[in-house]
């Protein structure tokens, strides 16, 4: 497909200038723009059903002159289709039609811009998860702008996100999870968002050192309640949800510090782990890091991940999960984070 053409963007990493084609095998699913917060402006790393949640995301352009009048439409989607969009939005995010901010001030190269919009999920988003009191869901975005002289992008109420060939679209999907030196199983499902059965791929691997404590990586493990940011500057205090223009962690680790592990008697950094874990997923068919599926239309088929590890308490991994056709098109994916902690340590 070609690239939709246009100035603004969404990121798709924290490097992302808007200025070239999604690379292949890229994590278009862990957008730095796309982030989760309290009313407080506390940031979430997961959301909360029956409280406001509030969803932001950050616009970018490639184009000095100014954009006024940039829309986002936001939505919360269920991911197993196959893709997200408004034909697998939630109802608890608007359904199909999502939710739509305009951005407030002009957009441009130096300086992006962004909206926010409220989300309250309820007990049916709760889906995907290993029991009924966690949910995965995915955020998608769509920016455009209608006013003349120069329209750009298209307001959406049907349809797909094409994140690849539409940098109008931004797409998020990312989880936590504290391990203890214990195999730490992560539950999901899959589907066919073809009209007749056909062949999968999931795949799962670890990530380079570097990738496990990036940018966002270190910002995500921030937002958790067992992280803390030491030798550098005060935690900035928060700003409301409906004034951010950036996670109030990008802020703080802007500033310098490191991070550690908090409640433990001496300061124990935040580092990438020494040694790889082991990785493997499971289904009806079979366990491996790479397994094959035959889904049909309709069909939800459960995939367990399973990673083992025997690290120092600290240490931090970082794994893809990624579902693929045969033809080797990647559908959608999770990046998950997981810190050594002791046996002890609870958050």
């Amino acid at each position: 497909m070609t690239r939709v053409p246009g100035d603004l963007y969404i990121k798709y990493d924290s490097g992302d200038d808007g200025s070239d084609v999604i690379p292949q095998g890229a994590a278009f699913w862990a957008s730095p723009s796309i982030w989760l917060t309290d009313t407080g402006g506390n940031s979430l790393p997961h959301a909360i059903t029956g409280v406001d949640n509030w969803v932001h995301v950050q616009v970018d352009s490639m184009s000095t002159d100014p954009r006024s009048s940039v829309k986002v439409q936001t939505w919360v989607c269920d991911y197993t289709p196959g893709y997200i969009g408004p034909d697998s939005a939630r109802p608890s995010s608007g359904g199909a039609n999502g939710r739509t901010a305009t951005v407030a001030t002009a957009v441009t190269k130096s300086a992006p811009g962004t909206v926010h919009v409220t989300w309250r999920p309820t007990t049916a988003d709760l889906i995907n998860g290993p029991n009924a009191d966690t949910g995965h869901l995915c955020v998608g975005a769509n920016v455009y702008v209608e006013t003349l002289p120069t329209p750009e992008g298209a307001r959406l109420s049907g349809g797909k996100l094409d994140v690849i060939n539409n940098r109008h679209h931004g797409w998020k999907n990312i989880t936590v999870i504290r391990n203890a030196g214990r195999r730490t199983p992560f539950a999901f499902r899959l589907a066919n968002p073809g009209a007749e059965p056909d062949d999968f791929v999931v795949r799962a691997w670890e990530l380079d050192r570097e990738t496990a404590m990036g940018r966002v990586e270190q910002e995500h493990l921030l937002m958790t309640a067992f992280v803390d940011l030491v030798d550098g500057e005060p935690e900035p205090p928060p700003v409301p949800a409906a004034c951010q223009q950036e996670p109030r962690e990008r802020t703080w680790l802007a500033q310098g510090g490191r991070l550690v592990l908090r409640g433990l008697p001496e300061a124990t950094p935040l580092r990438p782990a020494e040694h790889p874990a082991h990785v493997e997923l499971r289904t009806v068919n079979g366990r491996d890091q790479s397994v094959g599926l035959t889904i049909r239309p309709g069909e939800l088929v459960p995939v367990v991940f399973v990673m083992g590890c025997e690290g120092e308490p600290g240490e931090v991994h970082a794994f893809d999960i990624v579902q693929q056709t045969r033809d080797d098109l990647v559908l959608g994916g999770a990046r998950l984070i997981v810190v050594d902690v002791p046996e002890w340590h609870c958050c």
